[in-house]
């Protein structure tokens, strides 16, 4: 099980929102890239990057902190937000980014099959729901798809990571929806990564309990940021 402590970006600044919203954003930090490097100190293999400019509008706009993040650590770094173009998913891979996360545009089938073709597992894809409903740009606009119908699609296709985020768990630390999370799980052939919702350590015990094989790990924001627990606490459960 892989643990991807999380950085959202949002003007330079490393931020967490509640449940997406835009209006409730607390600044952590005003340097990603030394941010990371504290997640990789304390045991990050993986982390996890937002740019919440660009899953907003579209287009990448955080750049800068991506790439200083890149040339900061030596932990594989996992990033979506404002990626609507192959162009785009060439950039950020080329700056040093091990796999990519598509949200608005994994519900554009055409566009999906022709990056999953091109970028194979570097490709993952970010289904955010909220109330069985599939949410786009940003958490902002809804996608018209159901979560059943979007787990058989993205099957059909062959992504092969799937992050999940129920967007009503999300930085209220009151625990995952662990129920949907076995919904999710059972209906799709593709690695799954649980984000939202972590709020204590004994969450993370949760996870590493669960014996389905395609469980690949969880996404950590708030509970590190508003110090519940230690990443390396974390970390030595998973070891």
């Amino acid at each position: 099980m892989n643990l991807y402590p999380a950085i959202d970006i949002f003007q330079g600044k490393v931020v967490r929102l509640t449940r997406g919203d835009y209006n409730a954003c607390v600044v952590y930090s005003t340097n990603p890239a030394a941010t990371a490097k504290d997640w990789e100190q304390e045991g990050a293999r993986w982390i996890h990057v937002v740019d919440l400019e660009g899953a907003k509008t579209g287009t990448l706009t955080n750049d800068a902190s991506l790439t200083a993040i890149c040339q900061n650590v030596k932990a594989k770094v996992q990033f979506g937000g404002g990626l609507r173009h192959i162009e785009d998913i060439e950039k950020v891979l080329a700056l040093g980014i091990s796999r990519v996360v598509l949200g608005t545009k994994a519900l554009d089938k055409t566009f999906l099959e022709k990056a999953i073709l091109k970028f194979k597992e570097k490709i993952a894809v970010g289904l955010d729901v909220r109330h069985e409903q599939v949410k786009t740009a940003g958490w902002m606009r809804d996608g018209n798809i159901t979560l059943q119908e979007a787990l058989k699609l993205f099957d059909q296709l062959g992504v092969t990571t799937l992050i999940y985020t129920d967007i009503e768990k999300d930085g209220i630390l009151e625990g995952p929806n662990w129920e949907k999370l076995s919904m999710v799980l059972a209906n799709t052939r593709s690695r799954v990564i649980l984000s939202g919702g972590i709020s204590q350590i004994s969450d993370i015990e949760k996870c590493r309990a669960i014996q389905t094989p395609n469980f690949e790990g969880v996404i950590i924001g708030k509970a590190l940021y508003e110090k519940r627990f230690r990443l390396s606490e974390a970390v030595r459960l998973t070891v």
